[in-house]
């Protein structure tokens, strides 16, 4: 028991040299490279000079402005807040630290959930004298709550922060793990290990690639590429490690989560480089100082409109935390430098991690335009609708901006009362804002859903059964068996590494390589019961390994493609909670397959055959997104008239 302990303890402190040098060397670099220019929200590819610009020009800039415009309206001066406000994505420096970190986590988490249960549920079947189904739900709640957390990691992060998010994660997980160590049943394991290590993992994976967003922009499809392949490498490495650490402990399963335990938490070391990025000084200065500008000269605009949740909600939040009440009126309150505390919280708030739209998005910003909808738009559409995107947007969701405040706004746009919301309700909103219920009316976007699931059935399977099939052929030893699992492990790096190549080529569908992939990785699994010989078992990890690869890497793609990127983190919380059902189903299906067969051959059958329905279901997605957008406009189309013949009625009869 403590040689374990010695080598878990060498692992964890391994990986912490690992991540100290690393934030050493991307220290240096930070300090040398970030000096953050402002931006708008989210970089279209399009070099404007306002993204390039030094401190000095824009203060030229705006000095020019002032003089030639005099006072301006709320709405130019709220975009002039949003472009100093807003922290650009580096692309460099201390980001490389925060792919390190990512890697690592990535590394942990998939490690462990693709390769523990080949191990673990053996065990439980003989230990505690159960079937083959009631062991596998372990495992699939595990994985299940893995992707449910998911939306409400992501709320936590827009509260807490990323780091924070991921480090209460690691500490969670290893909980569970533990926790499981004394469990009499199967029912306690349920709990344990299924539900609260696998929250634990969701609340660590999803920061380590939300943070991702915040950092890089072009290069992000680089930057996520080395980041998820993480997922490969842990895959590769523990599933010869774990054989090992199990002959190690005598095939002990208690004393072998002791070291899942351990292996979990060493991402604790990992998610403090989950550093949040942050306004520099300079950027909040120069916000009050527009502020304070606009408080002076705000009475010299004509018709100027009260402060409204809707066209100004950056603006309205400074002013209502930068000046004080008098009647029905705001009037300024102190100089420049007695708001500067008050206007760091607004800019914080302004980058708070989904405030970007994109912040799902794996691919690299400079193909946001030519992606999005490309089935329905031609470039130079596509191009001029994300132009406007910003502003559309402004209209739908202002809780972006005000995402810590409740106001009760009369019918001119005045605001009567303002009161800062508790920290549930700020993540009850998150959540509210991520789970889009008017998605679930899009024929389209159900059908991508539920291809989802159909493929998370399978996801699985092969990693934790594939041995089973193994036995048949003899001579074969524990490394030979585990070899194929790190095999998958490998040709999943070389695979995302792909994807990522084929994310930054608008020309090549996204669509068409993630269906082709999983009918051809579904068909390989249907086929894994004739396999007779050993290299039968290798060549099948190529089909499997790139379709579980297009899969993961190329999701957030097909999905700017088909919905946009206006309701991209609104798709995403759904697609998370129908992939967990997924994930929750599949392994017990294939298990009760077994109990009920006497072998897993049929289990190969259908859950090969439920990916391949999976891929040939969403061939015709693109046009069944087309029909339906059409639709939508001509709807839109006959809805303007009626509303312009109301307007000319109602001005005959005035």
């Amino acid at each position: 028991m403590s040689l374990i302990f010695c080598i878990t303890i060498g692992f964890i402190h391994t990986i912490q040299r690992i991540t100290y040098a690393i934030a050493l060397i991307c220290g240096h670099l930070h300090d040398a490279h970030f000096t953050t220019p402002t931006t708008s929200r989210i970089s279209f590819g399009t070099n404007k000079p306002s993204d390039e610009m030094t401190d000095g020009e824009h203060d030229g800039e705006h000095n020019t402005e002032e003089k030639k415009l005099g006072p301006q309206d709320p709405e130019t001066v709220e975009k002039e807040l949003e472009e100093v406000g807003f922290v650009a994505p580096p692309d460099g420096g201390y980001g490389w630290a925060i792919v390190a970190s990512s890697f690592l986590i990535n590394m942990v988490v998939d490690g462990v959930i693709f390769t523990v249960g080949k191990i673990l549920q053996p065990a439980w079947v003989h230990g505690f004298n159960i079937s083959e189904a009631s062991a596998a739900m372990t495992m699939s709640i595990l994985s299940g709550f893995y992707f449910f957390v998911g939306p409400v990691a992501s709320a936590l992060c827009n509260v807490f922060g990323c780091r924070q998010v991921a480090l209460a994660g690691s500490v969670i997980a290893a909980v569970g793990f533990l926790l499981s160590i004394p469990a009499p049943n199967i029912y306690m394991l349920y709990l344990t290990f299924g539900l609260i290590a696998g929250a634990g993992f969701g609340m660590m994976y999803l920061p380590a690639i939300v943070i991702i967003s915040q950092y890089f922009a072009k290069k992000r499809s680089l930057a996520t590429g080395i980041a998820v392949c993480g997922s490969g490498i842990g895959t590769t490495v523990f599933a010869m490690l774990n054989d090992v650490v199990w002959e190690f402990v005598k095939k002990d399963w208690q004393q072998f989560l002791v070291y899942t335990a351990t292996v979990t938490i060493s991402g604790f070391a990992a998610a403090l480089l989950l550093r949040p990025l942050k306004a520099s000084q300079d950027q909040i200065e120069k916000v009050a100082e527009i502020v304070e500008k606009y408080e002076q000269h705000k009475d010299k605009v004509p018709e100027s409109p009260s402060l409204s949740k809707h066209n100004t909600p950056f603006l309205s939040s400074l002013e209502l935390h930068t000046a004080g009440k008098h009647g029905n009126g705001v009037h300024r309150n102190g100089s420049v430098k007695s708001i500067i505390e008050a206007v760091a919280k607004d800019v914080e708030e302004l980058n708070r991690p989904l405030a970007r739209m994109d912040v799902f998005y794996t691919g690299s910003t400079t193909n946001i335009a030519a992606r999005s909808r490309t089935g329905t738009m031609n470039r130079e559409e596509a191009a001029e609708h994300l132009k406007n995107l910003r502003e559309n947007l402004k209209e739908g969701t202002p809780q972006q901006y005000l995402s810590k405040l409740e106001l009760n706004v009369a019918d001119d746009g005045t605001i009567q009362h303002v009161q800062e919301k508790s920290v549930m309700r700020d993540i009850g909103q998150a959540l509210k804002n991520l789970l889009d219920r008017q998605l679930l009316g899009s024929p389209s976007f159900l059908l991508l859903a539920f291809s989802g699931t159909l493929t998370l059935c399978c996801f699985y399977v092969p990693f934790i059964y594939l041995g089973n099939h193994l036995d048949k052929i003899e001579g074969l030893t524990v490394a030979e068996k585990s070899f194929t699992v790190s095999l998958i492990g490998v040709l999943n790096i070389i695979a995302r590494i792909g994807c990522g190549y084929i994310a930054d080529r608008p020309e090549v569908s996204a669509l068409v390589v993630n269906n082709i992939a999983l009918i051809l990785a579904g068909l390989a699994t249907m086929t894994v019961p004739f396999y007779t010989a050993y290299w039968h078992f290798l060549a099948f990890c190529f089909p499997f390994s790139v379709g579980v690869a297009c899969f993961a890497a190329l999701r957030s793609v097909i999905v700017l493609e088909l919905i946009g990127l206006e309701k991209m983190s609104n798709a995403f919380g759904i697609l998370l909670t129908f992939m967990g059902v997924g994930a929750v189903i599949g392994s017990p299906m294939a298990a009760a397959m077994k109990d009920y067969t006497g072998n897993f051959d049929t289990s190969f059958y259908v859950m090969g055959a439920l990916m391949a329905i999976s891929g040939a279901m969403c061939i015709p997605l693109g046009a069944l997104r087309k029909w339906e957008l059409n639709r939508v406009t001509t709807s839109d189309a006959k809805a303007e008239v009626e509303l312009q013949k109301l307007t000319e009625e109602e001005a005959k009869a005035i």
